[in-house]
């Protein structure tokens, strides 16, 4: 029963994560494609048309055309031919419908009309872009036209060779540090499918800002999350040490096409360079950690009477009469429910990596995972690294059983200790919500054991925990010492009671 929960939890797990990342690349355009050529038709029916509905049925035409080919190349919203046409390519078509507008009809009347107008840049961009165009010359006109069919011509290309290193070779996407566009073109990248196509658009472009001055802090330049000056440069050099590693890696990676497993997240950038993420092996196995929610809840329903039940059941008798100290009994028991807590997580590793392998292909979990240390990239075993976290995130999960633990000891009731702890398991993640998302109220809760209760967040990289740990002098270590002394609070207490309980039929 345990095994197939598991296996439930993983299936629902990893396809969840699939599904959200798929979710990133953005919507297809079949709305758009429907709203545009409800337009055109509308307008196309309408006689005497004036200027700017003439411009805006061309407009209309070559959305609709645009949008066509987006739908039928099934491109999302995401991708870089979406991000072509809509930063580039609409609007040197635009431009190319009103310069040959100006270079064919510039003495007209309404063509004149238009450039007398006092229209500020952002009411029109219609007008905006005719009044631009009114203030230059016959030769300049020409220059520009030129060069605005050179520019559409390189973009068509682009799109007709549909080649990703041909997009940021031509593209002039910005870089500060040329060694990624370097790789990416050098390699000749071509799929956007490649996932070191997805490391260049997951890339951290400038991430060497220079810190604010306390009177530009002062002065509301800094983000409003912060209280104090101190607050905003602990967040802001602990966010650019962490993106140093992560430039390094993605770095790596592409260089020698090795797949890291770097979770991005919508918010984690200014940039929309987070919208891109992939899913690998090794990025779905990683979902263990968030186990251990499911694991507190299994040990719970299964061991919650681990004390209780020998004093219902009458055999506690029997243990107290044999010549065995009774701390020697207890500590039995928890170590038991640790070693209950550690073979139905690695059971759950075990079927986690099963699955993930057969959804992803095992040579991903085979490959090493790579780790930022000492300023530079290391390849390390990815499972003995796995473990090694994984007994990290134990230890959190252990201090909540010894609640489990402790209320089994002094209550002798199943069900309440059950029903406690399957409450403590959840706490975590409410309170992580209501100390990043919340009122400053709350913050005093990050130094309390219960939000380290379900470390997975924490090595899931979750946004609003890892921004909560920026923002705060809490951190990992901090929970894992917070959490050992829970455990020695709490066993030490229910040692204290089991040693002073009458024995009672």
């Amino acid at each position: 029963m345990i095994t197939l929960i598991l296996f439930i939890c993983s299936v629902g797990l990893v396809e969840l994560n699939d599904f959200y990342v798929n979710s990133t690349k953005g919507i297809d355009y079949g709305d758009d494609l429907e709203y545009v050529q409800s337009q055109y038709e509308l307008l196309s029916q309408k006689e005497n048309k004036s200027l700017e509905e003439e411009y805006q049925l061309y407009d209309f035409k070559v959305r609709k055309e645009i949008y066509q080919y987006l739908k039928d190349k099934n491109v999302k919203s995401r991708d870089w031919k979406a991000e072509l046409i809509h930063g580039q390519f609409l609007r040197l078509l635009d431009e190319h419908y009103i310069l040959k507008l100006f270079l064919e009809h510039r003495e007209d009347d309404d063509v004149q009309a238009i450039c007398k107008l006092d229209k500020t840049y952002w009411e029109n961009s219609f007008e905006a872009t005719i009044n631009h165009y009114c203030k230059k010359t016959d030769v300049e006109l020409e220059t520009e036209y030129d060069q605005n069919e050179k520019e559409i011509a390189l973009y068509s290309e682009l799109l007709k060779e549909d080649k990703f290193y041909l997009y940021v070779q031509y593209s002039n996407n910005y870089f500060e540090d040329e060694e990624m566009y370097k790789l990416v073109v050098n390699h000749k990248i071509e799929s956007m499918e490649d996932f070191k196509a997805l490391n260049y658009m997951q890339y951290p472009f400038a991430i060497y800002e220079e810190l604010k001055s306390e009177e530009d802090f002062n002065r509301g330049a800094a983000n409003d999350w912060f209280s104090t000056y101190q607050d905003y440069i602990r967040y802001e050099t602990k966010h650019i040490k962490d993106e140093k590693a992560e430039q390094a890696i993605i770095l790596y990676s592409t260089k020698y096409n090795i797949k890291h497993d770097l979770v991005f997240d919508d918010t984690y950038y200014d940039s929309g360079a987070t919208m891109y993420s992939y899913v690998t092996g090794k990025t779905a196995v990683n979902l263990i950690f968030h186990f251990s929610l499911i694991v507190i809840l299994l040990v719970g329903v299964t061991s919650g009477g681990i004390i209780s039940k020998e004093h219902s059941s009458g055999t506690i008798k029997n243990l107290i009469t044999a010549p065995i100290k009774r701390w020697k009994i207890l500590l039995s028991k928890f170590i038991y429910l640790i070693l209950h807590m550690y073979i139905i997580w690695l059971l759950a590793l075990v079927v986690l990596s099963l699955y993930a392998g057969i959804r992803y292909g095992f040579g991903d979990l085979l490959s090493p995972k790579l780790v930022y240390w000492n300023g530079k990239v290391v390849e390390v075993n990815y499972y003995l690294y796995l473990l090694k976290d994984m007994f990290l995130a134990s230890i959190p999960v252990i201090a909540c059983l010894s609640i489990l633990f402790f209320l089994s000891t002094i209550t002798l009731n199943t069900p309440v200790a059950t029903s406690v702890t399957t409450i403590f398991g959840i706490l975590p993640l409410i309170l992580w919500y209501l100390c990043s998302n919340m009122s400053s109220i709350f913050l005093p809760l990050t130094k309390t054991p219960f939000l380290y209760f379900d470390c997975g967040f924490i090595f899931g990289k979750q946004e609003f925990y890892m921004d909560l740990l920026k923002k705060t002098d809490i951190n990992l270590n901090y929970g894992i010492i917070v959490s050992l002394i829970t455990i020695v609070i709490f066993y030490g207490i229910s040692n204290i009671v089991y040693l002073r309980r009458d024995i009672k039929n």
